[in-house]
């Protein structure tokens, strides 16, 4: 992972998240960058340069654990963070299992400390 500021694709269907977590990375100098579900996520990914996603598990379209899915599946090098606060298909347990074994260094539980978040990028790179 290179030094220096980082930049990072924010994943999440709820605008006031999204803006939370891209203010905190600002803050720590990094270059946040957004998408609103997987399909667009997976979709500037492809078009883009990242050196890490954070993505919600549950959003329309294509949820975090397809995005994870797909990421791994292209063998793309991305850090993968994920973060969740539940959803109406798994229990929170097995979603952070899912999220782990398919790829992701860590999930978050909301809400969630966004430093944490900012450590966790710097402790890998």
């Amino acid at each position: 992972m290179k030094s220096g500021p980082l930049s990072i694709l924010v994943v999440d269907d709820v605008p006031a998240m999204r803006e939370s977590i891209g203010a905190a990375l600002s803050a720590a100098g990094h270059r946040p960058s957004y998408a609103e579900n997987g399909k667009e996520a997976l979709e500037r990914i492809i078009a883009g340069s990242f050196d890490a996603v954070v993505t919600d598990l549950w959003m329309p379209e294509m949820d975090g654990l397809g995005l994870i899915k797909r990421i791994r599946q292209e063998q793309m090098s991305l850090r993968v963070f994920a973060i969740t606060g539940g959803g109406p298909r798994l229990t929170l347990e097995a979603a952070t299992s899912i999220a782990e074994i398919w790829g992701a260094e860590k999930v978050f539980l909301k809400p969630f400390d966004e430093s944490l978040l900012v450590e966790a990028l710097m402790e890998v790179s």
